[in-house]
């Protein structure tokens, strides 16, 4: 049994108020009809922030949860590979992930592991590369995408920050709906402002914004 971060409280603590928070997070997404690209396929969800420290990783995994426990089958992609921190949440290694199927040539069902929780699957990040913008902007990448998305009903990628990296930008275009975290008391207005514009010029489809804390 894996041991799993005390964030991940719609898990430990399905019945808590803060869980039926994220439970209201996924039906608010609901409630905006999103439409997978290719019809028939998976929908992808990125979650972003303008910057880093903003809950946007802990209310990825939990938003995650809350898919699961719904009955679907869910894969979480650690593409933050700035700065990596999923496999933490989960108790898992950070040794096989991402970066070995765009270095290592390994097969897309290497590098998923299950978490322990039943319909949830996680690709780590696998290590920290020297030019994780050209990975995340690669054929790679969409190859990776286009098999994941026949594979599960929910698709969800965690990013690095959006102003500090392109990165976010990139994996935007992969993503049927993008949600933007903040943090009381920490991001600043013109970073969200800054944030949602430069995703917005990237094509991203803005779902809302999570004002976390």
């Amino acid at each position: 049994m894996l041991q799993l971060s005390n964030v991940l409280v719609t898990e430990l603590d399905p019945i808590s108020p803060v869980s039926e928070s994220y439970r209201s997070l996924r039906t608010a997404v609901r409630f905006k009809k999103v439409v997978p690209a290719d019809q028939g396929q998976g929908m992808v969800l990125m979650i972003a922030s303008p910057k880093s420290q903003e809950g946007k990783t802990t209310t990825l995994a939990n938003l995650a949860v809350t898919y699961a426990q719904e009955g679907k089958s869910v894969v979480i992609i650690d593409s933050n590979l700035r700065q990596p921190g999923l496999h933490k949440l989960f108790g898992m290694n950070n040794t096989k992930g991402l970066l070995h199927f765009f270095q290592k040539g390994l097969a897309v069902n290497e590098v998923i592991t299950p978490t322990g929780i039943m319909g949830l699957d996680l690709i780590v990040a696998g290590g920290q590369p020297v030019n994780p913008s050209e990975l995340v902007g690669s054929s790679q990448m969409l190859n990776l995408m286009n098999q994941l998305k026949q594979r599960y009903e929910v698709i969800l990628i965690d990013s690095p920050s959006t102003l500090d990296y392109t990165d976010a930008s990139l994996l935007s275009e992969y993503s049927d709906g993008v949600l933007l975290v903040t943090r009381n008391g920490k991001t600043k207005r013109e970073w969200a402002k800054q944030a949602r514009t430069q995703l917005e010029q990237s094509g991203a489809r803005m779902l809302g914004m999570v004002f976390n804390q």
